[in-house]
């Protein structure tokens, strides 16, 4: 079966039990943002990482390993030991499984995590508990008032700054918070092929993932790369690692495909659960197929501050 015979019969599959019409229609903010993550706080740790690591793995053998969550964390640590830093910062900290991770590894470097969702964060302040380095905070990363000029050496997100539509803002926050020579590492999805060679059914795939995963739409990289341009921070590095986070995402493909193979208990279990929940089926169920197909993209971008 080609990729697209594959994704046809999985929007088949998907229309047999959710109401897509509906699915399309969801309307996403903060508030939206915030309830989605309070009701997947048990599932995400029965279904993906009970680390707390919610993330992709970099599974660079092609074979998925509980140590390829911590990639993100490993690419931290390299840039402190070469920047030679005292001080990071991380966007939408969540649970904290990562700066925790790293504050245990190095505790005379300080850690600060922010976080726009009480539920993510209550496991955060838990482990802040565990390492006195490490100060997770409410906050909201278009707004970094908080922070002074100059005063981290890194700053890094993972798989958060997609939900903001309002990049050029958190991009000009950075520059200012990052001492000259500091790194912004992000590692997050993208939309990879232009919306016009897409087929009406790529199309439909992307928007119910994104809606799946509590997104009004993932940036294209062409125009993240845009405002990158914009911005006065540079590209240091950037990485294609979409085949590597497949491994991770089949993981979700078979979760998922157990419910769309018994659709009418499918529907029972969508009727009775929250959305917020079980839209995270479509987007696992459609996610590898589009990565495969090019259409979708999982990029390693590293951004540095000129040195004055």
């Amino acid at each position: 079966m080609d990729l697209r015979q594959e994704l046809h019969k999985k929007i088949e599959k998907i229309e047999a039990v959710f109401n897509i019409a509906e699915v399309l229609s969801l309307k996403i903010d903060d508030n939206y943002i915030k309830r989605y993550y309070r009701i997947n706080k048990i599932p995400y740790s029965i279904f993906h990482s009970r680390k707390d690591l919610i993330y992709m793995g970099i599974s660079r053998d092609g074979k998925f390993k509980e140590d390829d969550l911590l990639e993100a964390a490993r690419t931290v640590e390299q840039y402190i030991r070469s920047l030679g830093g005292r001080k990071v910062l991380e966007l939408a900290t969540g649970r904290g499984a990562n700066s925790f991770y790293l504050a245990k590894r190095h505790p005379n470097i300080q850690f600060w995590g922010i976080d726009i969702s009480p539920s993510q964060l209550g496991r955060a302040l838990r482990k802040a508990k565990l390492a006195q380095n490490y100060h997770p905070e409410l906050g909201d990363y278009h707004i970094l008032d908080k922070f002074e000029d100059n005063e981290f050496d890194i700053v890094f997100v993972v798989e958060a700054l997609c939900y903001s539509g309002r990049k050029d803002r958190v991009l000009s926050e950075i520059y200012r918070i990052l001492k000259p020579g500091g790194v912004f590492i992000i590692f997050d999805g993208y939309r990879k092929q232009a919306e016009t060679s897409w087929t009406k059914e790529q199309q439909l795939a992307e928007t119910l993932i994104e809606r799946g995963m509590a997104l009004n739409i993932f940036e294209s990289c062409e125009s993240f790369r845009k405002k990158i341009t914009e911005s006065k921070l540079t590209i240091e590095s950037e990485e294609d690692v979409s085949s590597y986070v497949i491994p991770t995402m089949e993981k979700f493909e078979r979760l998922a495909n157990r419910l769309f193979n018994s659709p009418l208990l499918a529907k029972i279990i969508v009727k009775i659960l929250p959305k917020e929940f079980t839209y995270n089926a479509i987007s696992g169920y459609l996610m590898p197929t589009l990565i495969k197909m090019g259409v979708a993209a999982y990029i390693i971008t590293i951004l540095k501050k000129p040195k004055e």
